[in-house]
């Protein structure tokens, strides 16, 4: 006899798994407005450092949100919804920036202090998001991980160093 849950236990992980990407989702949402309001109000040089560290970057968020869309939600539909929302949040973000852009200097005492917190959330989302939300669920409780060789999870954690390496290194240049 078992008091394992069996088929509960199996839908609880899918719907963790359904949560752990929706708020991903939001947050990332959030993090790519914010990002992009910055290159909405980005000029000269900066704008041009900005745009091609913030295309890398929302390339490979994208890849992070699409295989976690896929990975966690089996309707087509969703997967959908979430990358076309993905996608719409960076250009809001920059046509926000576009707008204020008038009424907006670089080098004031406000706009510096906005930026900075504005720049410190859209960090601290992505930090909490990924490290409690992803890498929490996808290296400790997430039992297809467990499954894996351990050559395999050893490549993951190896992948997983390399990616944080390179976006230091990316981070470092912009």
């Amino acid at each position: 006899h078992s008091h394992g849950g069996g088929e509960h236990d199996l839908k609880s992980n899918d719907s963790r798994k359904k949560i752990n990407v929706l708020i991903f989702e939001i947050g990332v949402a959030i993090h790519s407005v914010i990002i992009g309001l910055n290159l909405g109000v980005a000029t000269g040089d900066g704008f041009t450092t900005l745009l091609v560290a913030i295309c890398f970057h929302q390339f490979f968020e994208g890849v992070a949100v699409g295989s976690s869309a896929v990975t966690a939600f089996s309707n087509v539909r969703t997967s959908i919804v979430t990358a076309v929302a993905y996608s719409l949040t960076t250009p809001l973000g920059i046509a926000i920036g576009i707008a204020v852009n008038t009424s907006y200097s670089e080098t004031s005492l406000t706009s510096l202090w906005v930026r900075g917190v504005l720049d410190a959330v859209a960090g601290g989302i992505l930090v909490y998001t990924g490290i409690v939300e992803l890498l929490t669920y996808q290296y400790t409780i997430s039992h297809e991980f467990h499954a894996k060789s351990g050559g395999l999870r050893s490549l993951h954690y190896i992948f997983l160093w390399l990616g944080a390496g390179a976006m230091a290194i990316i981070g470092q240049w912009a």
